[in-house]
């Protein structure tokens, strides 16, 4: 398609690289050219269009014409002008012509603000597959003269044919995402293994050295990155499990990747490698809890409600009738052959025999262990069947003070069945390494069999009995701190332990402790997790209250529902940990969360959900409504702290002068040591900063406007990226259903051409290009606060250096330089706190302040 374009004015035609805006030269608003006006009576160019939109300050114009949108911009930096020079002889949606005119120009008062009068002419090109200037006729022109043929071609579908068409690739952002991190981690023979919890994909890596964790950072899913360990774990949220299946589908040949690679094997050191383990080992069982967790809780709700009887109160639990205890079943089962499970994973974890796990795991929590002539525990002897509160039914072997020392089944336990698939992982390979072949498959099995059921029987089970034990007494010591103080504390630390990954394995160990126990011990810290999500769900709500960021903002709000869940990574990582100070607030919340927990004495009697769901964990309606209260106390303090402590930005003058008194402290102790007088010294320095400090805060108005500016353009681009992620969702529906289609022999050819279409053509670009364009007018509109500010931290960071190198002279003490990367968080404060740049370290350390000393030394 070909349209001719007229000159809407007299003047000079130009190139549009010509232009003196870098902006429009580069073809960064479009292609194009330029028109250096020499009458004052703006025209169309088009011979017949409409004005598709008219900007408030009047200084430019979009006019299309065939679904070709052109953009006239009358002058440079107009906009600041606000209108005044322009007089428009038309409105939005009227008709044009090459007759229409379409304003009036005062270029004398253009001319007064010493701004320049040339007028950029530029194409949209989001809606077109081409874009062409086919001829271009620069030079001097009358308005209506033929200037430009522009050839293009308007983006269209495809026609539905009968003959086979090519579906166009889809490839997952998790796939995309899988296939970084494989690289970005070392390869497939830089990790022994991958697997997920409910936010966090982790790698078991070989060799550290070779993780770029920096590119792992940048991808748009990732919210933040933890070493535990060699252990990396990555912080994604609730879609890390697509992710993790996306590496498993590589590992497996799914795409046909390469998976086999030589590994070398680095050795870390023993107390990484175990907290490595324990999380290893307890998080793939974290699904499995919480099924079971949900049906206890579902079971005593029935209960509570008399919707059922409590099957536990029969002595045979068939009497109860079908439902009762079906229910009872589902509920105590899981928890009672949990440790089956920790075997099993164990197991998986070290690279043994699942097969025999699973029956050493059944064998020694087998029922027959649990049923006897039981003798009073004070007269038991050794070998003698009895029973205690504290360590429950078993023959005893000796009693350490009140504490007997069992040999007895572990129903409801876990430490002795880890211990014994770690030492049936270790007791099989040292067999397979002398035992005869022939006798192999017959003997080994029985060896590894007997010896560990024996062995944890009668010395891993008693001993870790007992450790589990001291568990308990431990969490019950810790919550017996008055005034609630010691579940406060562990509330407000609770999001720390989240941050450094061993939150798993504290969790486990209390409830080991407690919630595992047959019988089982009450507990408020299972429960004050629950307290520290809250508090940064609270600060996720202060956060949504006063931040001015709209992406931020619309991350977090999309996160509130994960949080209420107890899932508080995505919060973390991507809201208020970046910002620090909403992060302190919601550990401040959960503390007061807490702390009214501790005080009401309210406990966890059962294992629960997360978040919400931990309601289950407490009995009695009235104290499910008291915890309640405790997360409503954890959600607003949280949010309340939140909105006192959070500024959006640092000030650019405060932070700035902030730092100048940290600099001015060091050089003044040096010039006076070096005989000046303390008021001499003062005036020295002030003499050199002041230039620096003077622009500084005339400035003032710069960083405002710019501010303002950048508020609105991150609403825009906010939006944009639902709209992005709209269509990749979309866009991954109708491609499943064109493959489907596709794959399917009988299926008519018109309609898998049909679905293939929609596949391919399917996009949201009228949207984004309805966004894109509001956001290059709003990059028009303030062009001239763009340039200002650009100037302006620029000279600021010359001034800066010079004001530091001055400094360095005059006190002879070089390392004042390093300086530098704070006074460029100073003056920089909108676009690092926006996520634009990162923030400088400070480089200033314990060193030079040595160096510091020994100058004074010196010199006294």
């Amino acid at each position: 398609m070909e349209i001719k374009i007229f000159s809407p004015m007299d003047g000079e035609i130009k190139k549009i690289e010509e232009c003196s805006d870098s902006m429009f030269a580069q073809k960064m608003m479009g292609d194009g050219f330029l028109i250096v006006p020499t009458s004052n009576e703006l025209y169309s160019p088009f011979y017949k269009g409409n004005v598709a939109m008219i900007f408030d300050t009047k200084h430019a114009v979009f006019l299309e014409s065939d679904n070709l949108k052109m953009l006239i911009h009358v002058g440079i930096d107009t906009v600041s002008l606000n209108g005044k020079p322009f007089k428009l002889n038309v409105e939005q949606n009227n008709k044009v012509d090459l007759n229409t005119k379409i304003m009036t120009i005062d270029f004398n008062q253009i001319a007064q603000k010493n701004l320049v009068t040339e007028t950029p002419i530029v194409f949209e090109e989001s809606n077109l597959s081409t874009f062409k200037i086919k001829k271009l006729n620069t030079g001097k022109v009358k308005k209506g003269d033929l200037v430009a043929l522009i050839e293009y071609e308007i983006k269209k579908e495809s026609q539905v044919k009968k003959e086979k068409i090519e579906l166009i690739g889809f490839e997952s952002k998790y796939l995309t995402s899988a296939k970084q991190f494989i690289k970005n981690v070392g390869g497939f023979s830089n990790f022994e293994e991958v697997y997920n919890c409910m936010t966090r994909l982790r790698f078991k890596i070989i060799d550290k050295e070779k993780v770029d964790v920096q590119k792992i950072s940048n991808n748009e899913l990732v919210k933040g990155t933890v070493w535990n360990g060699n252990e990396l774990q990555v912080i994604i949220g609730g879609e890390c499990y697509k992710v993790k299946d996306e590496i498993s589908n590589i590992q497996a040949g799914v795409y046909d990747q390469e998976t086999q690679e030589t590994k070398i094997f680095i050795k870390p050191k023993f107390s990484k490698r175990f907290l490595a383990a324990i999380t290893g080992i307890m998080t793939p069982q974290i699904p499995t809890l919480m099924a079971v967790a949900l049906l206890a809780a579902l079971q005593a709700l029935l209960v509570s409600t008399n919707a059922i009887v409590d099957a536990s109160q029969f002595e045979n639990v068939a009497d109860a009738g079908l439902f009762a205890a079906t229910m009872y079943i589902l509920s105590k089962i899981g928890f009672s052959l949990m440790g089956v499970l920790f075997c099993i994973s164990t197991a998986k974890y070290f690279k043994g025999n699942i097969m025999m796990a699973a029956l050493i795991g059944l064998t020694i929590t087998s029922r027959m262990l649990f049923s006897g002539n039981i003798i009073p525990i004070e007269e038991a002897k050794f070998g003698n069947w009895t029973s205690s509160d504290l360590a429950g039914p078993g023959w005893l072997l000796f009693k350490i003070g009140s504490f007997p020392i069992l040999v007895k089944g572990y129903e409801g336990s876990v430490l002795p069945f880890i211990a014994a698939a770690i030492l049936m992982v270790y007791l099989d390979k040292w067999i397979k390494s002398w035992i005869n072949p022939t006798v192999d498959i017959v003997f080994r099995p029985f060896m590894v069999y007997t010896i560990i059921c024996v062995v944890t029987l009668f010395v891993f089970g008693p001993a870790l009995g007992m450790v589990e034990f001291g568990l308990s007494q431990i969490c019950i010591l810790f919550e017996k701190i008055p005034l609630g103080l010691g579940v406060a504390l562990f509330a407000m630390l609770w999001q720390i332990m989240v941050l450094t990954g061993v939150h798993v394995a504290v969790i486990m160990s209390i409830m080991i402790g407690t919630l595992f126990q047959n019988p089982v011990i009450p507990t408020s810290l299972d429960i004050a997790t629950a307290i520290g999500s809250f508090g940064q769900v609270g600060a996720a709500i202060g956060l949504i209250v006063v931040t001015r960021n709209s992406q931020l903002k619309n991350y977090t709000i999309g996160c509130l529902t994960a949080g209420m869940l107890g899932i508080s990574e995505p919060i973390i990582y991507g809201a208020t940990l970046p910002k620090v100070r909403p992060f302190i607030g919601g550990c401040i919340g959960a503390g007061l969360g807490g702390l009214m927990l501790g005080l009401l004495n309210i406990k966890a009697s059962i294992v629960s959900g997360l978040g919400v769901f931990s309601i289950t964990a407490v009995t009695g309606f009235v104290n499910q409504l008291l915890f309640i209260l405790c997360w409503l106390v954890a959600i607003g303090g949280g949010a309340l702290f939140t909105i006192l402590l959070y500024s959006e930005k640092w000030d650019e003058i405060k932070f700035s002068k902030k730092q100048f008194g940290k600099i001015n402290s060091i050089i003044s102790k040096i010039l006076i040591a070096n005989g000046l007088e303390q008021k001499e010294a003062k005036e020295k320095i002030n003499l050199i900063e002041k230039q620096y400090i003077d622009e500084l805060e005339n400035s003032k108005l710069i960083f405002k406007n710019y501010y303002k500016y950048f508020i609105l353009k991150t609403k825009y681009e906010a939006k944009l990226n639902l709209i992005l992620a709209k269509e990749e969702k979309n866009k991954r529906i109708l491609f499943a259903k064109a493959k489907k289609l596709l794959d399917n022999e009988k299926a008519d050819q018109e309609k898998v051409n049909e679905a293939i279409i929609k596949s391919n053509d399917y996009n949201l670009s009228s949207q984004k290009a309805e966004l894109n364009n509001k956001i290059n007018e709003w990059n028009i509109e303030n062009e001239k606060v763009i340039k200002e500010y650009d100037l302006t931290i620029a000279k600021l960071t010359q001034m800066y250096n010079d004001t530091l190198k001055e400094l360095a002279k005059i006190s002879n003490f070089e390392n004042i330089m390093k300086f530098e990367n704070n006074l460029y968080n100073g003056i920089n404060s909108v676009k690092i706190n926006f996520g634009v740049l990162d923030e400088k370290d400070f480089t200033f350390s314990k060193e030079d302040k040595k160096i510091v000393k020994e100058l004074l030394t010196i010199s006294n």
